[in-house]
């Protein structure tokens, strides 16, 4: 199957089919997290000795278990003269490991004691697309997702997805829990009707001259915009198929509150509201609360204190809000809800790790992740999960965007993989943590581009 690519732009969306190569991986190993546990693995120290000096070292396993308290056997010595391994009799926690380190350390002719780790072959998916995911595991452009995964998959988090819904796609949905359709115009719902429990995107495409103000020159395709930003944050993974997602253990609520033509801010508003688990009246209250929020939309002007109230009554409710900067090219302060407090708003960069030219900037920005350029290359877009229709739904496929609205899904599936981590973050150390540990762009970002390019295993490691 080849991968389209299209162009993901404030104004809109223009498609241009092109077949790509695949890519070249590899696989390495890399170190388990302190927490993983191997219960039916034996759990081993080296212990560094200040000389080389032959001793009896059976009776040095029984001298270190008097000293540390806890039993432990001869295994046998490293090509490191002054190194030796002991095998602990039972597994103890990091807490409990650190502290018998600490206590052996104690010991006159003890150098250093550390835990005789095991390793193991880094995640790698098998999905038929990963390759040309670069965005996910290239070391200039990606955002260092590999080894997080060796660590959390976003399993027991939810995200919601404000935006145009979902049309069905076999990559995707067995992620995909029940969403509801907050848009209140029929003709922007394009559906029949006005608000109910289905979410599904019926497509929203153009005519020239349909929108008012937001008129195209002509005809626009239905963009199934909802679903692409979906996929990237939870695409069913290692299934043998398509793409990999950012945090592909955890689940989706589609909300859809973007239609023909876009989608109004009082429903929006509504939308934000019910998916961090408040009531909207006239609507069920969501089984599914989210601890995160990805909102790949926007339009210029001041936040407002409608947009501002429903985030903060989101936040207040513990859920974070992730927003994309815009694509105007412009300072990011002019465009809501990027403007907005409490969101982490995020800005593109391209595959080079420099600022993607559409990219909006600024100081309202707080983090950047790959957008992609399309425009450069077509396979240096985003490529993730969509459909074909150009109007109503047809076939699946996987299409490269580029965009802002990329960018941002990849910091909601990594908040995704903090709160796999830590339920208990707030949204606001969520936000500290992926500004600590994002890394500079090693491309120039004129305006500024926050803190920097996230990085998905840093800001896990340092999840408290």
């Amino acid at each position: 199957m080849n991968i389209l690519s299209k162009k993901s732009l404030r104004a809109g969306l223009t498609m241009a089919a092109v077949a790509t190569g695949l890519l070249s991986y590899s696989a390495y190993a890399v170190e388990r997290d302190a927490g993983t546990d191997f219960s039916n693995m034996p759990q081993r120290i080296i212990v560094q000795y200040k000389d080389t000096k032959v001793r009896d070292w059976a009776g040095q396993a029984a001298a270190l278990a008097q000293r540390g308290g806890h039993g432990m056997t001869y295994v046998r010595s490293l090509a490191l003269a002054d190194r030796q391994v002991y095998r602990l009799n039972k597994r103890m926690t990091p807490g409990q490991l650190k502290k018998l380190e600490l206590t052996l350390e104690a010991d006159p002719n003890v150098l250093a004691v550390e835990e005789d780790v095991l390793m193991q072959p880094q995640f790698i998916p098998n999905d038929t697309f990963y390759n040309v995911q670069w965005h996910y595991f290239e070391a200039v452009g990606g955002i260092n997702l590999p080894p997080a995964w060796d660590k959390q998959t976003g399993a027991g988090v939810t995200v919601a997805v404000l935006d145009t819904g979902y049309v069905f796609h076999s990559d995707l949905h067995a992620n995909i829990l029940p969403g509801y359709d907050f848009i209140s115009d029929v003709f922007v719902a394009n559906d029949g009707n006005g608000r109910d429990p289905d979410a599904s995107d019926p497509g929203d495409w153009v005519n020239a001259n349909e929108c008012g103000p937001f008129n195209p020159p002509q005809f626009r395709p239905s963009s199934w915009h909802g679903t692409h930003v979906s996929g990237t944050i939870a695409a069913v993974t290692n299934n043998n198929q398509g793409v990999a997602g950012v945090a592909f253990d955890a689940e989706v609520v589609p909300v859809r509150v973007l239609g023909k033509c876009g989608g109004f801010l009082s429903d929006i508003a509504d939308g934000i509201v019910w998916a961090s688990g408040g009531s909207v009246s006239g609507v069920p209250a969501n089984a599914n609360p989210a601890q995160v929020i990805n909102m790949s939309l926007g339009g210029g002007g001041a936040c407002g204190s409608t947009y501002q109230s429903a985030i903060n009554t989101a936040v207040a409710n513990g859920t974070t809000v992730v927003v994309s900067a815009g694509n105007s090219n412009a300072n990011a302060s002019g465009f809501r809800p990027a403007n907005c407090a409490n969101v982490i708003a995020v800005a593109a960069t391209e595959r080079f790790g420099a600022r993607a030219y559409y990219s909006n900037f600024g100081a309202t920005v707080d983090v950047s992740a790959p957008g992609g350029d399309v425009a450069f290359n077509p396979t240096h877009g985003v490529a993730s999960t969509l459909n074909d229709g150009q109007t109503s739904p047809g076939n699946e496929n996987y299409v490269y965007y580029q965009g802002t609205s990329m960018a941002a899904p990849h910091v909601s599936g990594t908040a995704a993989l903090m709160y796999a981590k830590n339920g208990g973050l707030t949204p606001v150390q969520v936000e500290n943590i992926l500004q600590l540990t994002a890394r500079p762009l090693p491309g120039p970002c004129t305006g500024g581009c926050g803190a920097g390019i996230i990085d998905a295993n840093a800001a896990i490691d340092a999840v408290p």
